[in-house]
């Protein structure tokens, strides 16, 4: 394998993509400063990123590890123009862009790195067509991201159960806008004003104690939480909802699928090209109300079966099997 440097965003690499990193022996430098990870803070600075860009090392192969880092790759790419540049796209900003005030900064850019780009790497066909009015078309290559290798095996060996006492709704997630849980709370709400039977939704990870929604009495916020713990909550949940209003492919709700939990998105979460339309719903309370409104009239029997039957759909979906198709992609590209 050549010389490859993956530019992360964030105090270190989002650890899906990290595995992809590691796959291909990629040396780390974050996107702003060139630092190896883990960084103290970052500057949230077009200049940093050009400057990065134009002063880091020429290597044979880099790796924009989102779409903030892409501003920095191109910057890199018109340094070494023999640089294979590589996006990994694998984030909601295509998506939600029109309501960013970087919207007109991509719409000069997208000319530019249509041209500099050899390829893009995309972790869903979503996340490819949202970034597409933007960068135009370019070679493209689909790898889903993994399911650390240690939830896997538990995950996979546990029984679907999906209870109706107490209804159960797990998400996962940090709290911010893009992840939906304004919305989801208001349509939990309603369904439990409208029954008898406990119904309740647990958010895991970080951030949603401070929310407005923190207080509701149908929300458990029990943070970040260990493996047994994690594991514990899909063996309980009834159902499993990803609420966000923009969501490549997160891997919480592959796990979901894994668990044999039944799950609902929204339109705007890129694993609904593995499910069922009945499954998909608008990002709004209203959407989010009807969907699990379904699901609860549901009997217990048909969300087991279902849930039983969609685990199929992440098979294979391991660090080893995802990191030899991510491994494949950049030599393809680079070729």
């Amino acid at each position: 394998m050549q010389d490859i440097c993956m530019l992360f965003q964030g105090r270190k690499p989002h650890p899906a993509h990290q595995s992809f990193g590691d796959a291909v022996g990629a040396v780390y430098r974050h996107f702003e400063t060139g630092e190896k990870p883990p960084i103290t803070e970052e500057k949230e600075s077009i200049k940093s990123r050009i400057k990065t860009g134009i002063s880091s090392e020429e290597c044979d192969i880099v790796i924009a590890e989102g779409t903030a880092p892409l501003q920095t790759l191109l910057a890199y790419k018109v340094r070494h123009p023999m640089t294979t540049a590589i996006y990994l796209a694998a984030d909601e900003t295509f998506y939600t862009l029109p309501e960013r005030p970087t919207h007109y900064l991509w719409k000069l850019l997208g000319p530019i790195a249509n041209r500099l780009l050899d390829g893009v790497i995309a972790v869903g066909r979503d996340v490819y067509n949202w970034a597409r009015p933007y960068l135009g078309s370019l070679p493209v290559k689909y790898v889903h991201p993994p399911i650390n290798d240690d939830k896997y095996d538990r995950l996979r060996s546990l029984e679907p159960q999906s209870p109706q006492r107490p209804f159960t709704i797990l998400s996962v997630g940090v709290a911010k806008p893009a992840n939906g849980y304004e919305n989801l709370i208001p349509a939990v709400e309603r369904l439990a004003g409208h029954t008898d039977i406990d119904i309740r939704v647990i958010i895991l990870g970080k951030g949603h104690s401070e929310e407005s929604y923190a207080d509701s009495s149908v929300v458990e916020l029990p943070g970040f939480v260990d493996l047994d713990t994690f594991i514990d909550c899909f063996s309980e949940a009834s159902i499993y909802v990803q609420p966000s209003i923009g969501d490549a492919f997160p891997v919480a709700t592959l796990e979901a699928i894994l668990s044999g939990t039944p799950v609902l998105v929204t339109e705007s979460v890129g694993v609904r090209e593995l499910l069922e339309d009945a499954q998909v719903v608008d990002p709004s309370p209203n959407g989010l109300y009807s969907g699990i409104k379904r699901f609860f009239e549901m009997d217990t029997t048909v969300r087991r079966k279902l849930g039983s039957e969609q685990r199929e759909l992440t098979k294979g979906f391991t660090e080893s099997s995802q990191q030899e198709r991510f491994r494949e992609a950049v030599i393809d590209i680079h070729n």
